[in-house]
């Protein structure tokens, strides 16, 4: 395989495959880089998108059909790496965050981290870079807008 250039966070697979969101273009901007650019999701990320997009609380942007939400993933599936923790590093990865007082659903942005410097991928691409940068000051962490400038 060769080298991932970048892990794709949830958020971006969401703004990729939602023409209604805010942050659409820019995320398919990403996939005009140049051909070299290999992009990589965690696994988690991927069901983590499909419950954002299928959500059907009165919150939700999303509501979309499970046919749709599927197509949608696979879509970015064909185009990125597949990548993820074995159940012991996720394991211990839960018991990282919980022993550090980690509360909530950034444990997903902890696992998407721990994705990346299992697979030796230098930079996380996410809208919520604060977030990320918080988790894991030893890894880059970009917006795609950042990236695509980089």
């Amino acid at each position: 395989m060769p080298a991932l250039a970048a892990l794709l966070d949830s958020n971006v697979i969401i703004a990729l495959v939602a023409e209604a969101h805010e942050h659409h273009l820019p995320s398919i901007a990403l996939f005009s880089q140049p051909q070299a650019m290999r992009f990589a999701v965690a696994a988690h990320s991927f069901a983590e998108s499909y419950s954002t997009l299928t959500k059907r609380s009165a919150m939700s942007p999303f509501r979309w059909s499970p046919e749709d939400a599927w197509l949608a993933i696979e879509s970015v599936a064909s185009a990125t790496a597949l990548v993820g923790l074995t159940p012991g590093q996720s394991f211990d990865t839960i018991r990282d965050y919980a022993s550090n007082s980690g509360v909530g659903a950034r444990l997903y942005d902890r696992l998407i981290g721990q994705v990346a410097i299992q697979y030796d991928i230098p930079v996380i691409i996410t809208w919520n870079t604060g977030h990320m940068r918080d988790l894991f000051s030893g890894l880059k962490v970009l917006d795609p807008i950042a990236f695509a400038k980089s």
